[in-house]
């Protein structure tokens, strides 16, 4: 993304991301804006990072009332790079402001007087500067509120004249001092869902800036803030491919393990999956499916491009179609002759009169005996090969009865045992056939939404949520991991 501001170009990379409204908040010649949250979530951090994604390392000052700037730098191993060596190695010998160099200031033993003075000398002999003041508390502590009004209307005024921009970082989410006096406000705030730490940035107030999405879905992975767009289906459209190189150069297999093709999971799971495991992945029911088959395309690409066979089983909502067209942009015509795509049919719809055998054998049984025919086909012909087999099953749409269960069980295991990777797709169900699948699951994944953001998420074992995030510069979609930590 890219970003135009006087004639300046501003580039973040895929680590980096902050609210589009933002953006065009922070795109202002001058403004002060209000960091507001609770201890640890993540203030300091959005803060850092749009100076980096502003790419603004000179002419700026930092003043930390809370930790010593070595311990910023400590924390924030980046900073080095972005502002230099020579900042780190000066920083507890500077005293002196020099406008082309970025400054960080330790300010916890200054008193509210001099603080003001620091910063308004800033204001009066820089040109245009970038000031940040971590934290406001420390100096409302030490004087009485209308002081604190006094000098904050003062280093507005001076903020204006002087085009500066100054950002305001809190702690104390209901004190309302500044409110409205700055031109922008954005909260922080984190929760736990089923478990697991979630973080969201509301935007209060930016003046100026029509605020589209009120509040995203964040994280704070490598000491970087990185915010995520909105679930879009026309993501999973795939356009003109571009780019057919190799998914990864990783070793796929060891002896007794296969890489799913992504570091965070193959973390989780020690080195990857074992052979000879069941995967089961659960799909929210107001999900795109083809969410699913862009995860699964790089360890399909890992199969088969190392000469494994593939059998590929469409689910509900991929046709045969789009499956075809999909892998053909990810693989090699090496790698697709490895592809077995079943053609199963649901045979209920095309011969209504058979009920009898359309009770006693549903949809999901009739679909898993296919699969398991097809194995056979297949380990014939390639008696020495590793063998990936992907299944859907809309099992939520089917009244299961004990021995249906115990069926579909069995029909599982059989599976299991035959291929070395057998991954099953779901929809999510109330049915307590989904509990039956958790138990005999080597990995039950589970792919939902929220607010408007996917995720991924292991329960079997356990794991951090992952935002699930979309590139589509190959003309295909591929997807990466980031943990929301």
């Amino acid at each position: 993304m890219k970003i135009n501001t006087k004639g300046s170009i501003f580039t973040m990379n895929n680590s980096m991301h902050i609210p589009t409204e933002l953006i065009d908040f922070l795109k202002r010649e001058t403004y002060s804006l209000l960091i507001k949250g609770g201890a640890g979530t993540g203030k300091t951090t959005l803060a850092l990072t749009i100076l980096r994604i502003l790419n603004i390392n000179k002419n700026c000052l930092y003043i930390s009332t809370r930790i010593s700037p070595a311990q910023l730098f400590k924390y924030y191993p980046w900073l080095e790079s972005f502002f230099g060596k020579s900042v780190k190695s000066e920083l507890d010998e500077i005293s002196e402001f020099e406008t082309n160099t970025p400054i960080f200031v330790d300010s916890r033993l200054d008193e509210p007087g001099s603080l003001f003075e620091r910063i308004t000398n800033q204001l009066m002999d820089a040109r245009a500067p970038t000031i940040i003041i971590d934290s406001w508390d420390a100096i409302g502590y030490f004087m009485d509120k209308e002081a604190l009004m006094n000098n904050a209307r003062v280093l507005q005024t001076w903020r204006e004249r002087s085009g500066a921009k100054i950002i305001f970082i809190a702690e104390e989410q209901k004190d309302a001092t500044l409110d409205f006096l700055v031109d922008g406000i954005v909260e922080l705030h984190q929760k736990y869902y089923d478990n697991r730490i979630l973080r969201e940035i509301f935007l209060s107030k930016l003046r100026g800036v029509r605020i589209n999405r009120p509040s995203y879905i964040f994280t704070l992975n490598n000491n970087v803030f990185r915010s995520y767009d909105p679930y879009r289906p026309t993501d999973y459209v795939i356009t003109n491919v571009l780019d057919k190189k190799p998914e990864s150069t990783l070793q796929t297999f060891s002896n007794t393990h296969v890489k799913t093709g992504y570091p965070e999971l193959d973390k989780i799971l020690g080195d990857g999956l074992h052979k000879k495991s069941f995967v089961n992945i659960e799909i929210d029911s107001n999900i795109n499916a083809k969410v699913v088959l862009a995860f699964l395309g790089k360890i399909v690409s890992n199969f088969a491009s190392t000469g494994n066979p593939v059998l590929f089983q469409p689910f509900e909502g991929i046709n045969h179609e789009y499956l075809t067209r999909y892998l053909e942009s990810r693989l090699s015509k090496d790698a697709m002759r490895m592809l077995e795509i079943s053609q199963f049919a649901n045979k209920s719809k095309s011969t209504p009169t058979d009920s009898a055998q359309v009770s006693k054998y549903p949809d999901s049984i009739q679909q898993l005996e296919s699969v398991k025919k097809d194995i056979i086909k297949i380990q014939k012909k390639y008696p020495k090969k590793l063998l990936l087999a992907i299944v859907g099953s809309d099992l939520s749409h089917e009244s299961h009865t004990g021995d249906m269960r115990k069926q579909i069980k069995q029909q599982i295991e059989f599976i299991k045992s035959k291929a070395d990777l057998f991954i099953l797709v779901t929809r999510h169900s109330q049915d307590n056939i989904q509990e039956k699948l958790s138990k005999i699951s080597d990995m039950y994944l589970s792919v939902s939404e929220i607010n408007d953001t996917l995720f991924l998420k292991s329960k079997i074992p356990w794991s951090h949520l992952y935002a699930i995030v979309t590139d589509r510069n190959s003309g295909y979609p591929k997807i990466s991991l980031e943990p929301i930590v």
